[in-house]
């Protein structure tokens, strides 16, 4: 029974070992967002996305892209 029980608490180990650091390199949505529009410049059109902006949502990459111009005009 013992040994049953120690070989369980080894195999959960791990497997949370092998999980966590999967985990831990996932960015929010936010995060994603945010490192999108650090990397925005006047090369980024609809069609020629920055690669810090290819899993970003079109909706949200055409908003950034836009106030990205507008700031660009001065117009923040």
């Amino acid at each position: 029974m013992r040994t049953r029980t120690t070989a369980t608490a080894t195999a959960a180990l791990a497997a949370t070992l092998l999980v966590a650091p999967l985990t831990a390199c996932t960015q929010s949505e936010a995060e994603v967002r945010a490192t999108c529009e650090r990397a925005l410049d006047n090369q980024s059109t609809l069609s020629n996305r920055p690669t810090a902006c290819q899993d970003v949502p079109d909706e949200s990459y055409r908003t950034l892209l836009l106030v990205y111009d507008l700031k660009a005009e001065g117009l923040d």
